[in-house]
Parts: C-alpha cells; sequence; structure tokens
C-alpha cells in the first residue's frame, strides 16, 4: 500500500512541474505608433502584479516569459497604455494610440521634452488653450501676467510697437532680449507670430536653457507650432473678431477759465505784466469760443481693430499638413490712421513619409507687415503738444495758410497737434519669408536646413 501511495504521488508531481513548465510562453513581438507607424524605442512592457518587465528595442521589438493568464501592459510616454491577457499567444503585436491630452502635459526643455511633473528646472508652460481664452492679437500680450517671473511692458501704446520681455531682470550692460525659438528656429521679433498658430510656449529659465549657450543667458521662449496628424480627416478652424479701442484714461488739465488765471499768476510771480486781461481774454485769443478747446479730445479717437484667422490641418496614411492665414488691421487711438499696423502672416507645414526609411518635413513661414509712425515718448510728439498746448487756442483758422492755427506764444517746443496728425508720420514695411526643411533618413540621420 506504501508503495502504491508514494508512486501515486510521484506521478502527480511530475505531473504538476509538466503543466507548469507547458504554462510557460516566450512572447514577442514589435510596438508601433499608431499616429505614423513607425517603431516605438524605450516602450515599457510589464507583467501586472509581478516584478517582472522589459523595454523595446530601438526597432520596437520586445521579449517577455509569461504564464498563460498574465496581463501584459504596454505603455509609453503621450500615448494611451494597453493591456493584454495571455492565453496562448507567442507574438503580440501592439499599436498604441497617441493621446494629444497627455501631450499637451508634456514639456519641451531643450533638445528633449519631459512630463510638466517630472520637471524640476524652473519652466512655465502656456499651451493653446489659454492663448484661445486669452485671444490676444500679439503673442506677448498671451505672456503678460500670465507666466510667473517674466516681465512684459511696452514702451509705447502705438499699433505694432515692439514689446519688451524680461525673464531674468535687467542686466547693467549689453542685451536683455530672451533667445526666442519657433519650431527650432530663432527669430528676433514676436509680432511676426499668429497667436493662433502656436500649440503651445515653454518659457526656460534656469540651468534648463544652458544647451543653448551664452544666447540662452537671458531665458529661452520656445513656441511650437500646430501640425496636421496622419489618417486625420480635414479640419477648418475661422476665428473673427472685431472691435474698437479707446484710451482708458485722460489727465485732469487746466480749462479755458482756468488756464489764464495760472498764466496770469506766473507771469505776475516773475514780476512781468499779465499776458491775458482781466477777463480771461486777450487779442491772441478774442475769437475763441467760450468752451475752449479739448485738445485730449481732438487727438484721440475711437479705433477700429480687426482680427481674421483660418487654419486648417488633416493628414493621409502618409502625410500630414498644417496651413494657417491671419490678417490683423488695427488704429491707433491716436492718430487712426496715421499710427495703422496691419499684418498678414501665412504658414504651412508639410510632413511626409516618401518611404519606410525616409521622412521629409517642411515649414515656411510668411510675414507682411505694414505701420505707421507718429512722433512720440519725447518733446515734440502729438501727446506732448496736446497736453502743453493752451486750451484757449483753436484748431483751425481759414486765414492761416493750411488751414490751422499756430500756438502763438508757447514757444517753438509746442505745436497744433492736430495740424502735426495731418502732416507728420512716417511708414515702415516688413516682408518676410522663411522656409525650413527636416529629413530623417533611417530614424537616426536627421538634418535640418533653413
Amino acid at each position: 500500500m506504501k508503495l502504491k501511495i508514494v508512486l501515486l504521488l510521484s506521478i502527480c508531481t511530475f505531473y504538476s512541474f509538466s503543466v507548469l513548465y507547458s504554462q510557460q510562453i516566450l512572447v514577442s513581438g514589435t510596438v508601433i505608433s499608431s499616429d505614423d507607424k513607425y517603431p516605438i524605442a524605450g516602450a515599457t512592457v510589464f507583467i501586472q502584479g509581478k516584478d517582472t518587465g522589459t523595454m523595446t528595442d530601438f526597432d520596437g521589438v520586445y521579449q517577455i516569459s509569461v504564464i498563460t493568464g498574465d496581463k501584459i501592459t504596454f505603455s509609453y510616454l503621450g500615448f494611451d497604455s494597453q493591456t493584454i491577457t495571455i492565453t496562448n499567444q507567442n507574438k503580440i503585436d501592439i499599436t498604441l494610440i497617441v493621446n494629444t491630452a497627455l501631450l499637451d502635459e508634456i514639456v519641451v526643455i531643450g533638445y528633449g521634452s519631459q512630463r510638466k511633473k517630472e520637471v524640476t528646472g524652473a519652466v512655465s508652460v502656456l499651451d493653446s488653450k489659454t492663448i484661445e481664452r486669452l485671444n490676444p492679437t500679439r503673442v506677448e500680450q498671451a505672456l503678460q501676467g500670465q507666466v510667473s517671473g517674466v516681465n512684459v511692458t511696452s514702451g509705447s501704446g502705438s499699433p505694432g510697437s515692439e514689446m519688451n520681455i524680461r525673464i531674468r531682470g535687467v542686466s547693467t550692460n549689453g542685451d536683455n532680449r530672451p533667445l526666442i525659438l519657433v519650431d527650432g528656429n530663432p527669430i528676433e521679433d514676436l509680432s511676426v507670430i499668429n497667436p493662433n498658430d502656436i500649440k503651445s510656449i515653454n518659457i526656460l529659465k534656469d540651468a534648463t536653457a544652458g544647451i543653448y549657450g551664452v544666447r540662452a543667458a537671458n531665458g529661452v521662449i520656445l513656441i511650437v507650432t500646430k501640425s496636421g496628424r496622419k489618417n486625420a480627416e480635414l479640419k477648418l478652424n475661422l476665428d473673427t473678431f472685431y472691435g474698437f479701442q479707446q484710451t482708458s484714461k485722460k489727465l485732469n488739465l487746466f480749462d479755458f477759465r482756468a488756464y489764464p488765471a495760472y498764466i496770469n499768476e506766473s507771469y505776475d510771480n516773475a514780476l512781468s505784466h499779465p499776458l491775458f486781461s482781466a477777463g480771461g481774454e486777450d487779442p491772441m485769443f478774442v475769437s475763441i469760443p467760450k468752451t475752449g478747446t479739448d485738445w485730449q479730445n481732438e487727438v484721440f479717437d475711437l479705433a477700429p481693430i480687426l482680427s481674421l484667422s483660418l487654419g486648417a490641418t488633416g493628414g493621409t496614411k502618409k502625410s500630414a499638413y498644417s496651413f494657417g492665414v491671419s490678417y490683423l488691421d488695427q488704429d491707433g487711438v491716436v492718430g487712426l490712421d496715421k499710427s495703422k499696423y496691419n499684418r498678414l502672416t501665412a504658414r504651412a507645414t508639410f510632413d511626409y513619409d516618401v518611404t519606410e526609411k525616409l521622412k521629409i518635413n517642411t515649414t515656411i513661414l510668411y510675414t507682411l507687415s505694414n505701420k505707421n509712425y507718429l512722433q512720440e515718448g519725447n518733446v515734440g510728439s502729438v501727446l506732448y503738444n496736446a497736453i502743453n498746448i493752451a486750451p484757449n487756442q483753436l484748431v483751425y483758422d481759414s486765414t492761416i495758410q493750411g488751414g490751422y492755427t499756430q500756438a502763438d506764444g508757447m514757444g517753438n517746443e509746442i505745436s497744433n497737434p492736430i495740424a502735426q496728425l495731418a502732416n507728420s508720420f512716417d511708414k515702415g514695411q516688413t516682408n518676410k519669408i522663411s522656409p525650413q526643411g527636416r529629413i530623417i533618413l533611417f530614424l537616426c540621420l536627421n538634418y535640418l536646413f533653413n
């Protein structure tokens, strides 16, 4: 009896080991991207509930030993994870689907990228949703008050004027402007970029900008523009805006009654004869209406602004494209069309897979801008004259050549600001095209040309 029991136990034990051995499966396969069908190198492959896992090689190939019933999870940054339950398969090919929500949380840092929560350096991110909510006419306006440690100021209120961006404070000498890169290419002026074309803005403030060398001493602004996706339907996006601008505040100045009294007092203090008569009238101003002239009302206007933007994205099995065109027309609150600014931008991006080993990317950016300039910011500017000219003086005088009154008795520094608006302004134009391309060969050689 004992012999039979021992023999039976031996047979059962051998059978159990045979069953366990038969359940061990070596699973292999390839992990590729749903976006471009290219292999994903470095994707994580692990067994749930166990400390067993591996990663795909450069060609996206993996191998892992599993047991029937195990659950294998495939994951990679920016893609949705997939979990497969093992039955009797020995080859499993996986296509990971791009997760655009996760991609929005990826921060560009120098030559690479990381998840936002994994970034330890001083990096600020402004995504496309925030830009759309702000609806700025200029890129710099999207940065105002939205990014910590970044100061954006304007030295002029005229449309199209350059705005100053300071990331690391102000240097006592040298240039204080940060390095600006759009899709890896440096530009000098952000006004040539349509805000609706931007996918994200990443600002590098500390050692994360070190790879750009000396030019990054004042910080780096990395702008990534929108692009199309393969196997995507045509998508059109139209944004329009029309409105009016006006000055928010005017200076509280002397009116036509208080001004003569003030001037007479100043003359009296200088032991000189009063300029104006006791009734506030002088032969020089005898024909002035009793309401005087509010010169600030004369120079400030209700200025219209128009913004149009049209974008298109899509793709086929081997290609992806993105097109965008925008137009901005903005009059100045001082001078209207005499300080007018208009800008036309066009951008085209095209990706094409020539073969499985050759990929081409091209981008063309075109900008045409026109700006009218008025003298501003110093003695002799329109606003300087409007503030300092006498409120007792008329704007027009048909007896004078040109039809405008002169600032009699005010010195050579002050003139009629309305006459200045009519006869004194400058024009400037920018016409620029920036083509760039990228060739990726065998997925390891990357050549960029501009």
